[in-house]
């Protein structure tokens, strides 16, 4: 049982969540279910830029900062993208085209 949950720990830290306190109360919750801790997860990280859009205050996008993950993210809160994949592709661009800062979408 030690083993199986190690290695959920270990497979949630590789997709984002190096934390074990929070990742397993997360587990804990959803009764070992990796995939649905990870929703979990992931909805409390979006949480922010989720409130800020329904808000208006939205910040700029910022194509220069250095954590590539939290770009894909607050694209993937901002605009309406498919996928992880496609917002990956469109932080990218912005990089490669040298965007910089934008203002808000």
């Amino acid at each position: 049982l030690y083993w199986f949950v190690l290695v959920q720990l270990q497979l949630l830290a590789s997709l984002g969540f190096p934390d074990p306190a929070p990742v397993g109360a997360a587990l804990r919750r959803h009764r070992g279910s990796q995939w649905e801790a990870l929703g979990e997860l992931q909805r409390l990280r979006l949480r922010p830029f989720r409130l800020r859009h329904q808000q208006g205050a939205e910040p700029g996008l910022d194509f220069n900062q250095p954590d590539q993950q939290a770009l894909v993210r607050q694209i993937l809160a901002t605009f309406p993208v498919a996928s992880w994949g496609r917002a990956l592709l469109v932080a990218t661009l912005g990089r490669e085209l040298g965007l910089g800062l934008l203002g808000a979408p």
